[in-house]
């Protein structure tokens, strides 16, 4: 009897202390200490950007036709039309070839055309000869002072004058079209199209293709970065397919949408936004893919700290710093730029001031990171505009 009431004692003291770790009394395990987690106030760049994806293309296309001027080519122009017939003789490029402005680039037989012009201005010399007879013909008249005759003698003279005038146009046309049977570049660019071959009629429209040597971009950009963008401002573009890092401005923004999305509902407006490359790699072809980053905002050589570090609202931000116990003070700071991963700090602290960037939990010997602070991703909350792609922007209250 005595060996059960001690058994059951000894359970009942094991379900009452069940139960009272299980209500908190006792912790699984020593309390966890708190690490901060820190970054240091460094001297650097700010510099908040919209950024796009785009294509290259060139800044002017150029084509050149026998019988015509060059004319620019463009997504609502079309090619003129020649009257004429030329058989090609010479063509001195291939599509890919660099050229110069004024550089022959392709000639085409003229024989016809000269024989044409004989023809024409002996037709003007014709025409001036009876020009020259009608005037003196309304002289004559002028000094018998009959009205019917008068009349007569200046209608042949008008006659006369009208002939001259197309025989001279007829002579000119020919001439001019006795000049454009040389096609020359009107710039230095890129051979692009070539659609004549040495020995066959060139066709009545396009020749010849040149792209000017100038090349742009033009991206999409989202209604609410639009307002940040003005022209001039600097852009770094990234050309995958060659491998090459330019730098450009914007060049022109479109006051009328491009296109219109929806996201998450939301329906997303785009502007044609225009980049100008300030220098063109040799292997860069339009059509091409390019990244481009537009810089609208950029503070050099200043005080920095990451943006998570950051605590509190537009006019009262602060950053947490650590006392000489390790324990985090809340110090007020006065910002400048900021984005998404960066702040900078016009007042406060000083370069090397450590400033806490999240905590981490030591367990068994490991860290796991808890958060950290601050207005923006990753820091604890708060409302951040993201810009174009690449999260930049601004703090908001």
């Amino acid at each position: 009897m005595k060996t059960k009431l001690v058994a059951v004692l000894v359970l009942a003291a094991i379900g009452v202390g069940a139960i009272y770790v299980s209500l908190g009394g006792l912790p699984a395990q020593a309390a966890t200490p708190t690490q901060y987690l820190t970054a240091t106030a460094t001297t650097g760049d700010v510099t908040d950007d919209v950024a796009a994806t785009g294509t290259i293309a060139a800044s002017e296309r150029y084509g050149l036709v026998f019988g015509a001027d060059p004319y620019l080519v463009t997504s609502s122009s079309s090619a003129p039309q020649s009257t004429a017939t030329y058989p090609v003789t010479k063509v001195d490029v291939a599509v890919g070839d660099t050229v110069k402005k004024g550089q022959v680039l392709a000639t085409a037989d003229t024989a016809d055309l000269k024989a044409q012009l004989a023809a024409a201005k002996n037709t003007l010399e014709s025409a001036k000869v009876s020009l020259r007879a009608a005037n003196k013909t309304r002289s004559t008249a002028n000094d018998s002072g009959n009205t019917d005759q008068i009349r007569q003698a200046k209608i042949g003279q008008l006659n006369a004058k009208n002939q001259v005038a197309t025989a001279q146009q007829a002579v000119d046309d020919l001439e001019a079209q006795i000049a454009h049977a040389t096609l020359k570049a009107p710039v230095a660019g890129l051979v692009t199209e070539l659609d004549i071959r040495a020995g066959y009629d060139a066709p009545s429209g396009n020749a010849i293709v040149v792209d000017a040597s100038g090349f742009e971009i033009t991206t999409d950009v989202v209604e609410s970065d639009l307002g940040d963008l003005a022209v001039g401002q600097p852009a770094a573009i990234t050309i995958s397919a060659i491998g090459a890092d330019v730098t450009g401005k914007v060049s022109s923004i479109s006051p009328v949408a491009s296109s219109s999305s929806s996201s998450s509902g939301s329906s997303v407006v785009s502007y044609p936004v225009t980049v100008t490359l300030d220098s063109v790699p040799p292997k860069a072809r339009s059509g091409m893919t390019a990244d481009v980053t537009i810089t609208i905002a950029s503070a050099t050589n200043v005080l920095t700290v990451p943006a998570e570090a950051l605590r509190g609202s537009t006019g009262d931000y602060r950053v947490l710093t650590l006392d000489a116990s390790g324990q985090p003070v809340s110090t007020p700071v006065t910002v400048g730029l900021v984005t998404s991963t960066t702040a900078e700090i016009k007042s406060g602290i000083d370069a090397g001031t450590a400033v806490v960037t999240g905590t981490s939990a030591a367990r068994n010997g490991t860290s796991a990171p808890t958060g950290g602070f601050g207005t923006f991703p990753g820091g604890g909350g708060g409302v951040f505009r993201g810009n174009g792609g690449n999260g930049g922007g601004k703090p908001q209250p």
